[in-house]
C-alpha cells in the first residue's frame, strides 16, 4: 500500500519542470559516477590508490563515486587521469518562444 503512496507522489512531482530537471541532473551525475567507477575498477585501481595517485583524499573519490560533484577540479582531475574530460554547459530553464518580427 505504502509503494502506490510513493509512486503516486512521484506522479505528481514530476509534473513539475523543476523537479524533473533535478532528477535529470541526478541522472547525469550517475553516468559519470559509473564511469568514474568503472574506469578505476577496470585500471584495478582502489579509492586510495587513485586518490595518491592524484593528491586528494580517499573520501573524495568516494564522493565523487557517489555523484557529489562539488569541486569540479577535483572530479577533472580525476577524470583527466581515466581518460575522460569534463564539459560544463548553462542551459536557460524556461525557454521563451522566438519572436517574429513581421516582414515587409
Amino acid at each position: 500500500m505504502k509503494l502506490k503512496a510513493v509512486e503516486k507522489h512521484l506522479q505528481e512531482k514530476r509534473r513539475h519542470a523543476s523537479f524533473r530537471e533535478l532528477q535529470e541532473l541526478d541522472e547525469e551525475k550517475l553516468k559519470v559516477a559509473k564511469v568514474i567507477i568503472g574506469e578505476r575498477t577496470r585500471r584495478r585501481l582502489s579509492q586510495t590508490a587513485l586518490a595518491q595517485r592524484l593528491g586528494v583524499t580517499q573520501q573524495q573519490i568516494s564522493k565523487l563515486e557517489n555523484g557529489d560533484f562539488d569541486n569540479l577540479g577535483t572530479l577533472q582531475k580525476v577524470l583527466s587521469v581515466l581518460g575522460y574530460h569534463v564539459r560544463v554547459s548553462a542551459i536557460p530553464l524556461h525557454r521563451e518562444a522566438p519572436t517574429h518580427s513581421p516582414r515587409n
